[in-house]
């Protein structure tokens, strides 16, 4: 889609645009779909699945050539129109600190392994 590197506005412009064509496929809201800002959650707010969440991310990657959530951001940690954002921002950033998500994600796992060992006890 973009020779350069795209503005937020443009990311942000591209990701409503997806997400408002998936939403009048799947008629969730009646036709009268509202605005959609950063703040809306993807799931709770705007009714969008995990298929539909894979759906968008399958065609943001083809529009803008970029796929953040492959070693950048855990799609995990995505849960709103400005996660989302973010997560192109920070791929088109050239950014690959992870804020400290692998750690707290290999601590998320240890506590769950050891939750699992103890309920095998």
């Amino acid at each position: 889609m973009l020779n350069e590197v795209p503005s937020k506005q443009e990311i942000l412009k591209l990701i409503v645009e997806h997400i408002r064509q998936i939403l009048e496929e799947k008629a969730a809201h009646d036709g009268k779909l509202g605005d959609i800002g950063e703040e809306n959650r993807l799931g709770a707010e705007l009714g969008l699945s995990s298929l539909d969440l894979a759906q968008l991310v399958a065609t943001l990657e083809m529009r803008l050539k970029a796929d953040p959530f492959q070693e950048l951001v855990p799609i995990t940690s995505v849960r709103t129109v400005s996660d989302l954002v973010g997560a192109y921002e920070k791929f088109f950033s050239g950014d690959t600190s992870d804020g400290g998500q692998a750690d707290a994600l290999l601590e998320s796992k240890r506590r769950a392994e050891a939750r699992r060992n103890n309920s095998r006890s």
